[in-house]
């Protein structure tokens, strides 16, 4: 009988794990989204931005956290430009089943006239980008990347984490 409890628990804890967990130092992995706007329209994977640092953000176009923290990143994407970081932010896959603008009219209407900077390009992530950066399924979390291609601050909800996010990117 305890054998039978241990191997459940141990079932239990493996089908939980999510997926592979991404820490700071760890390589980003490369895997592909679509750019549908802003200034890198010819990236088309995470390798494809490297040289570069960037902030890789999933977001989910339905939900409120999403919206402040584009609302946010609209207030601060000069303090990012001015540190060379790029933010590329992404609709994950499907905006995991729920209803939700697409993300250029996420974009316009969260970022406003923000929503046209050199420094900020949107897209849509593909089902595999979503599922290894976001193996949780966080309707709100980012990545920032260094020139070299590893994370070097992950974190969620950019509205209530901003000043950690500015302090790490000025660090790039």
């Amino acid at each position: 009988m305890i054998a039978v409890g241990a191997v459940a628990v141990l079932f239990i804890v493996a089908s939980s794990s999510g997926g592979p967990s991404i820490n700071a130092g760890s390589p980003a992995p490369n895997r592909s989204f679509t750019i549908d706007a802003g200034p890198l329209q010819q990236a088309n994977s995470v390798a494809s931005l490297s040289g570069k640092p960037f902030l890789l953000w999933l977001v989910t176009t339905w939900c409120s956290s999403c919206q402040a923290g584009t609302q946010a990143m609209a207030q601060n994407i000069h303090a990012f430009a001015s540190d060379g970081v790029r933010v590329v932010e992404l609709e994950v896959a499907n905006d995991f089943g729920q209803s939700g603008p697409d993300i250029l009219s996420f974009g316009q209407q969260m970022a406003g006239p923000s929503f046209s900077d050199s420094d900020w390009s949107w897209g849509t992530a593909s089902a595999k980008l979503t599922s290894t950066y976001d193996p949780q399924s966080d309707l709100d979390i980012y990545y920032l990347i260094n020139s070299s291609g590893h994370i070097v601050y992950a974190n969620s909800s950019p509205a209530s984490t901003m000043a950690q996010l500015l302090q790490e990117a000025s660090t790039m």
